[in-house]
């Protein structure tokens, strides 16, 4: 179940990635966006700050207000097994193994100067997937559906399964759990077999779906019971099989335990999806917003290829896109000609319409 191909769709401020297996599913997404400076793999220059031993690594001063965090052993920091990083202070070049998230900084690690090119953020993410350096990258247009339709469901909280009835998914502070809905399902067999059933199918789409929203940390899935004799190493097997052929990542699952819950510790590389696109409530992001009207203004252009077309942002995402330094009118120019502009107007979300 590898990673066969790739879509790419690339627009206006950011680039949406799409991975998809050996059966043509959504398997892993990815989005480059500019305000992302300390994207996964990205090489950044900076200084040795404070040296926190309690919290097991040092702080990262990066350009401007930005700061990183630097895992220690023993509260030493070492280049090479012979040389130890002077104390605070000291200029250092580090690359991003885990992105920021909510309440933690990006995480890196050291590398020498000058230690061959950075890749970007997508070649990094496009590393960790079985054999997403080989699968083909193909360039869709503004707006493509799959790819529309894969980040819109990656950021729903309930998951259909393959068979019927539905996963929910929910991150909280400590964890995310996953809990099954047999709804709709239609099932045959005993208790014990349908559970079984329910629970692998469940457990291989949780593995998915942990790719696919760029989660990590803890994850628990709330099983159905009955798990009884095998049944425990079966549900555990089909979240592995689904994870090792997707990606290289570190991740540990144990069988369901006496209460029905399967625990997993998968290592932490992107920003959760959600986090890039919706604030706090759930709702886009003035970004988020911004950047989603120019995408389909784009599609608009492409298919109105004579039209002259206006995006109006509501107040908050227009100042978003003010300030971001996105010279978005020359760029819009640039691909299709003097003919789209950008305006504002008191709405909660962005319209398109004709320029008179």
């Amino acid at each position: 179940m590898p990673i066969a191909r790739i879509l790419r769709e690339q627009t206006v401020g950011e680039t949406r990635w799409l991975a998809l297996d050996s059966e043509d599913r959504p398997a892993a997404l990815y989005l480059e966006r500019a305000s992302n400076s300390a994207a996964f793999g990205a090489r950044l220059e900076g200084r040795i700050g404070k040296t926190e031993p309690g919290a097991g690594g040092t702080f990262i001063t990066l350009s401007g207000t930005m700061s990183a965090f630097l895992r220690t052993k023993n509260g030493q920091i070492r280049t090479n097994p012979d040389t130890l990083i002077p104390s605070e202070g000291a200029p250092v070049t580090v690359e991003v193994v885990a992105e920021a998230r909510a309440g933690k900084l990006p995480r890196v690690k050291l590398v020498a100067p000058g230690g061959g090119p950075a890749i970007s953020g997508a070649d990094a993410w496009r590393a960790h997937l079985r054999d997403g350096r080989a699968a083909p990258v193909e360039d869709v247009p503004p707006g493509e559906a799959r790819v529309s339709a894969a980040f819109e469901d990656a950021l729903r909280p309930e998951v259909t399964l393959p068979g019927g009835g539905q996963m929910h998914i929910e991150r909280t502070r400590a964890l995310t759990a996953a809990d099954i809905d047999s709804a709709g399902r239609a099932m045959k067999g005993s208790a014990g077999a349908r559970a079984l059933a329910l629970n692998r199918e469940a457990a291989g789409e949780l593995a998915r779906q942990i790719l696919l929203r760029g989660l990590g940390g803890l994850v628990v899935l709330d099983c159905v019971s009955p798990v009884a004799g095998d049944g425990g190493a079966k549900i555990r097997a089909a979240f592995a099989g689904v994870w090792d052929g997707l990606t290289s990542r570190q991740a540990k699952a144990l069988a369901p335990s006496a209460l029905g819950l399967m625990e997993v510790a998968a290592d932490w590389w992107i920003t959760p999806l959600a986090e890039r696109m919706l604030d706090a409530a759930g709702a886009p992001t003035p970004e988020t917003v911004a950047l989603e009207g120019l995408r389909q203004l784009e599609k608009a252009a492409r298919q109105e290829r004579m039209a002259r077309l206006t995006l109006a942002l509501p107040p908050a995402a227009h100042d978003w896109l003010a300030a971001s330094g996105l010279d978005a009118p020359a760029l819009l120019s640039a691909k299709y000609g003097a003919r789209l502009s950008i305006g504002v107007h008191g709405k909660a979300g962005f319209e398109l319409f004709p320029t008179p």
